[in-house]
């Protein structure tokens, strides 16, 4: 009987085209920076420096990730850019309170829901730094088995930074041209009201000069039941209630100071930069990085600052200037100007990146062929260049081990009564994060956070609410009750009107339901970036670390469109 004869095993070598269908390279990690500089209105003569913000902050961010930073050091990084920028309702340039005072409001939350949160923190240059060493400090056992804490507000919060290092400054070091002109403004406004209710109320007494936290002017904000669109945009740009933010350039002709624009920026951008009553004067747009120094009271003029910046090779990003704006008016833009600037190398298509949706409400040609931006929206040219609201600054990140984290800083409302914590200091009001679960096959964990009215948002508890629809992938039904939605956008939607602007505590008051809010999804198939908004305008950028630059839109309700929207998928 024959055998079959037995030959050794032969190993497979292949040739290089074999080896590149059979052995495919695992997948590289992906990490991704996304930030926001706030929603309300963001002039378009301005717009490319608010963009350049956000840009700069996606650099700053990706940098820290790309070195091997954790997620949260990401987000406080980026937020630490936008905090320094005085042209962000956040650190240096914050809006005052009613006593002239800076108070600031941040949050940091980790991959595992864990937070840390500052509130009405005086003299704190970086709030974020302390809100990211407060969730540090967190997890820390402490003596007798006490809980260590992970919100601070007002004075425990300010000796909480000096114990830990962090640095302190006076009031006047955090304290803008812009805002003490908001101040000055405001201040008289409001002592004219209480004159005007004290006069009505008690015929023939003459008002104390008690002011109280309630402007009088100030009251009349927009009535959603007067307009269609739920809005009134004239009325809160003119009272400027529209949400945390307030308007950067008094009115010269309501200026307290009187019609010389000695102090008003709008007709004099050189005018020298001040501080609340009490306070001296800094030196010209001093560096975000240090404390400026007072100068002379004298001082009659600023010398714009030089341009630092890196040159770029995108069209729509190329002469973006380092200077403030209210120093150096932009040029205005050309009339093929769509409302949102790219910031590609060549390999990326901002079109492809950036998806807009029309059937949701986004007008991306913002009405460029039948509006002219600079006089569509404001009572005459000489306001067209205003931001009339700035507000809380966010961060999203994504760590190269798969981790999310979350953050927001805000200065808060303008004349705020002192102690007043807003929606930044808020975990579930402008900051949260879904956890993934263990048993999770996908590894789903969503991230968002929110800008807006800040009382309106805590009655709904907006990000914590948006981030738990997004995640279980619901929205609210007839009767209140959830249904099931696989479309994020139409979610997103459902979120701003039924369970934001229709929602009992917000819908019947008398100052507007303004909200914008940014999210992330995440899970193995990819990083899912969605943003929507009522708001006029919403500042936003976007960057992976397979990308060499940002991606940044401004993006605009139009004038016919209750929530715009839109957002992209990171590459993997």
């Amino acid at each position: 009987m024959s055998s079959i004869p037995e030959f050794p095993a032969i190993p497979h070598q292949g040739d290089g085209t074999v080896d590149s269908v059979w052995r495919r390279a695992p997948k590289r990690p992906v990490a991704s920076i996304f930030i926001h500089a706030g929603a309300g209105y963001h002039s378009v003569m301005n717009e490319k420096v608010h963009l350049q913000a956000c840009n700069d902050a996606a650099r700053i961010g990706m940098s820290f990730l790309r070195a091997g930073a954790t997620a949260p050091e990401a987000v406080e990084a980026a937020i630490r850019c936008l905090e320094d920028k005085e042209i962000t309702n956040a650190g240096f340039g914050s809006n005052v309170n009613i006593d002239g005072v800076v108070e600031c409001d941040a949050t940091v939350v980790d991959h595992l829901g864990r937070s840390g949160a500052c509130g009405a923190v005086p003299g704190v240059k970086n709030p974020i730094t302390l809100a990211k060493k407060i969730l540090d400090t967190s997890s820390q056992p402490l003596s007798l088995r006490r809980v260590p804490p992970n919100i601070l507000v007002g004075q425990g919060a300010k000796v909480f930074a000096e114990e830990h290092a962090i640095r302190t400054v006076r009031n006047e070091f955090l304290v803008s041209r812009n805002a003490k002109d908001r101040y000055l403004r405001w201040n008289e406004d409001l002592r004219r009201a209480e004159a005007n209710k004290r006069s009505r109320t008690y015929p023939g007494e003459s008002w104390s000069g008690r002011r109280t936290p309630t402007p009088g002017p100030y009251e009349k904000a927009a009535n959603p039941a007067n307009n269609s669109q739920l809005r009134d945009h004239t009325s809160a740009v003119l009272t400027g209630t529209w949400n945390e933010g307030q308007p950067d350039s008094p009115d010269p002709a309501r200026s307290p100071l009187g019609g010389n624009g000695s102090s008003a920026v709008a007709a004099a951008p050189d005018s020298p930069r001040s501080s609340p009553p009490g306070t001296s004067r800094e030196t010209p747009d001093p560096p975000k990085t240090s404390v400026p120094s007072p100068l002379n009271p004298s001082s009659a003029a600023l010398e714009p600052r030089g341009s630092s910046l890196v040159p770029m090779e995108s069209v729509d990003c190329a002469g973006l200037r380092a200077e403030s704006p209210y120093l150096a008016p932009m040029p205005p833009p050309s009339p093929s100007h769509d409302g949102s600037a790219s910031c590609d190398d060549g390999e990326v298509d901002m079109a492809d990146d950036f998806d807009y949706y029309e059937t949701y409400g986004f007008d991306a040609s913002c009405d460029k062929d039948n509006t002219d931006h600079t006089t569509a929206r404001h009572p005459g040219n000489t306001e067209a260049g205003m931001d009339r609201v700035n507000d809380t600054v966010g961060a999203i990140a994504i760590d190269f081990q798969g981790h999310i984290a979350a953050g927001s800083s805000s200065g808060g409302i303008g004349m705020k009564h002192r102690g007043r914590t807003g929606p930044a200091a808020l975990v579930g009001v402008g900051t949260a994060v879904v956890p993934e679960d263990p048993d999770d096959d996908l590894a789903t964990s969503v991230a968002a956070v929110t800008s807006g009215t800040g009382e309106h948002m805590a009655t709904c508890l907006a990000s914590g609410k948006c981030a738990e629809r997004l995640y279980q992938g619901t929205r609210r039904g007839p009767g209140g009750r959830d249904i099931d939605e696989e479309d994020e956008h139409t979610i997103l939607e459902s979120f701003i009107v039924d369970d934001f602007m229709n929602h009992p505590g917000v819908r019947n008051q008398p100052s507007p339901g303004a909200i914008g809010v940014m999210a992330v999804k995440k899970d193995t198939t990819g990083v899912y970036f969605y943003f929507a908004h009522n708001t006029d305008s919403f500042a936003l950028s976007s960057m992976s670390s397979t990308e060499r630059e940002p991606l940044c839109v401004m993006s605009r309700l139009g004038k016919t469109r209750h929530v715009a929207q839109g957002g992209r998928k990171v590459r993997l």
